[in-house]
C-alpha cells in the first residue's frame, strides 16, 4: 500500500463534485476517476487535477494507483458497483443509502468479507465536528439516559429539481434518498428498533412521497421520524433524555448548531461551529484512518449496522407497499 492512500472516484455526478472539493480541502489524494465515457472523466478531472482518467467503472477499479474507490451512482446501482470495486481488491466507501434492501448489503459485506477489504457507508453525517459534540454531551451524562428521539428530513423536491427520486428504477422516493438521515441517526442513539410501525403517502409511480416512523424498543424508548419529498419541513432533531435535552438546529444531519437543555428548559451548553465546504471530508479522513490501521468495517459507521438498517428501511417499505423493479 502506497503511503499516501490514493482515492477513485467512481462517478463524475454531482455527488462527486462535492466529495472532491471537500476531500481536497483536508489534503486528501484523489488519483483518478472514471466516467460512463472519457469526455465526462476528462473534465471531472480537470476541475480537481486529478491525473488518472477512466473510461468506464471496470478500468476505474483495475487502476493500480488506487487504493480506494468512492462509489457515488444512484442506490440502484450501489451493489454492481460496489462489488465490481471489492472484486478487484479495493477499499470502499458506498454512498447512502448503502443498497436498495438488505438482500444488496448483505451481498456487499459478505464479498468484502471473503475478499479481505474495507467496506462502509457513506453516512457522512455521523463523522461531523457537530455529532462528535452531540456525543459527548450524551456521554458526558448532562442530559441522563437517552429515551426518545426525534428527527424530520422533508424538502420540496419536485420532479423538475430531482428526476431521480421519481423513478423507480432507480430506487426513488424519499425514504431510501432522505429518511437515511433520520433513521441513521435513531439507530446511533438508540439502536435498531424492536418494533417498527409505518405509514406512508405513496404515488402513482409505486414511490413514497412521505413517511412517518415510530420505532419501539424494549426498553420503552421510542423514535418518532419523518420524512417527504413534496413538501419542505423543519429539518431539526432532538434527542431527550431522563435530565435533559438536546435541540439540533436546521439542518439536523449537517454541520449546525445545537442546544443542550435541563429538565427546567434552562440552557447548559450551546455549540456552534463552522467546517470548510460541507463537511464530507470527516468521513474520509476516518476511511483513512480504519484502513491504515487495518480495520476492515468502522466503528462508527460498521458494516452491519448498515446492513441492519437496511432491514429496517424493508420493514417500513413493507408496510407502506413500496416495491422496487426486480424485487
Amino acid at each position: 500500500m502506497a503511503t499516501e492512500l490514493r482515492w477513485g472516484l467512481l462517478s463524475a455526478g454531482k455527488i462527486a463534485l462535492t466529495i472532491a472539493r471537500d476531500f481536497q480541502i483536508a489534503g486528501m489524494k484523489i488519483q483518478a476517476v472514471g466516467a460512463r465515457d472519457l469526455a465526462s472523466a476528462n473534465a471531472f478531472a480537470d476541475k480537481f487535477n486529478i491525473p488518472n482518467r477512466h473510461d468506464g467503472y471496470a478500468a476505474l477499479v483495475a487502476d493500480p494507483e488506487v487504493d480506494i474507490v468512492y462509489v457515488s451512482t444512484p442506490q440502484s446501482m450501489h451493489m454492481r458497483d460496489a462489488l465490481l470495486a471489492i472484486e478487484a481488491g479495493k477499499h470502499v466507501l458506498l454512498e447512502k443509502p448503502f443498497t436498495i434492501n438488505a438482500k444488496q448489503a448483505s451481498a456487499i459485506a459478505e464479498a468484502a468479507k471473503r475478499k479481505g477489504v474495507f467496506v462502509m457507508e457513506a453516512m457522512w453525517t455521523r463523522f461531523l465536528p457537530t455529532m462528535d459534540a452531540v456525543f459527548e454531551v450524551i456521554k458526558s451524562g448532562k442530559i441522563g439516559v437517552p429515551h426518545y428521539v426525534h428527527a424530520d428530513h422533508s424538502q420540496f423536491l419536485p420532479i423538475t429539481k430531482v428526476p431521480r427520486l421519481w423513478e423507480p428504477s432507480l430506487g426513488g422516493g424519499a425514504l431510501l434518498d432522505l429518511g437515511i438521515y433520520p433513521i441513521s441517526f435513531a439507530v446511533r442513539v438508540l439502536g435498531i428498533p424492536d418494533v417498527i410501525n409505518a405509514r406512508g403517502l405513496v404515488n402513482d409511480r409505486g414511490l413514497d412521497e412521505i413517511t412517518s416512523m415510530l420505532f419501539e424498543y424494549k426498553n420503552g424508548s421510542h423514535a418518532v421520524l419523518q420524512t417527504c419529498m413534496t413538501m419542505a419541513g423543519t429539518v431539526i432533531g432532538s434527542i431527550v433524555g431522563t435530565l435533559g435535552r438536546i435541540e439540533l438546529d436546521k439542518n439536523f444531519y449537517e454541520q449546525t448548531s445545537f442546544t443542550v437543555f435541563d429538565n427546567d428548559g434552562k440552557v447548559v451548553q450551546r455549540y456552534e461551529e463552522k467546517v470548510q465546504g460541507r463537511g464530507m471530508q470527516y468521513q474520509g479522513l476516518h476511511v483513512e484512518k480504519c484502513v491504515r490501521e487495518g480495520l476492515l468495517s468502522s466503528p462508527v459507521m460498521p458494516l452491519n449496522e448498515s446492513v441492519e438498517i437496511m432491514k429496517v428501511m424493508d420493514a417500513i417499505r413493507a408496510q407502506t407497499g413500496v416495491v422496487f423493479p426486480g424485487e
